[in-house]
């Protein structure tokens, strides 16, 4: 195939992305080896990149524009990560949002809209190879505020568990994300604060 576009990103040198006629490949040695990017891309002609902050927007010829969110963990990719067993990036910073009721703006619930990236703090974590994980956010006290894979004891959070009503339409349920151990990079999403809940005195930001 051939090469339509290449562009180095703009916070890490040696970081390249190549948009080629039939998907997305990245660099981390300023192009003496590539790999592919697709991810969940459909196979098709890539013309150009835009780094704008921490995400990767990519032009198509056809399936319009797809934005990659949030590449820190791109950025941070080097030999010694590659070489590990196991590697937990440092998070970029993250914006909690909050929506007051079903009503509210700016996401009111009963308009279309496209797809948005999660609310909350992104974890990025990479395995040589599959492994039994466990993955905790400790506060500054060393409490376990969130734990993945969850115990199977620990009450389901949500409004169902603090004794309000579960919303019963399958477009406001969220979908429960299965906590990968397999080998490559994997990524969580942790909500310091969740609807109807106040931060606590002590929360701080995750750390292996």
């Amino acid at each position: 195939m051939y090469v339509h576009v290449v562009k180095e990103d703009l916070v890490s040198r040696g970081l390249l992305f190549a948009g080629t006629e039939r998907g997305v490949f990245v660099s981390f040695d300023d192009g003496d080896h590539w790999q592919p990017l697709q991810r969940n891309l459909p196979v098709t002609s890539v013309r150009d990149f835009v780094v704008y902050g921490n995400d990767l927007i990519v032009a198509t010829h056809g399936r319009g524009f797809w934005v990659m969110d949030d590449i820190s963990a791109l950025r941070q990719v080097t030999s010694e990560v590659l070489l590990a067993d196991a590697w937990l990036f440092k998070p970029a910073d993250a914006i909690n949002f909050i929506q007051g009721d079903d009503n509210g703006t700016p996401f009111q619930r009963d308009e279309a809209q496209a797809e948005n990236p999660p609310d909350g703090a992104f974890i990025d974590f990479y395995l040589k190879a599959a492994a039994p994980v466990t993955l905790e956010i400790l506060d500054a006290a060393g409490k376990v505020l969130r734990k993945w894979p969850p115990d199977l004891a620990t009450p389901a959070a949500g409004a169902a568990a603090r004794g309000g009503l579960p919303r019963v339409s399958p477009l406001w349920q969220p979908v429960p994300k299965v906590f990968a151990t397999t080998a490559g990079m994997h990524r969580v999403v942790w909500r310091p604060v969740a609807p109807g809940e106040q931060p606590r005195r002590g929360d701080a930001p995750p750390r292996a």
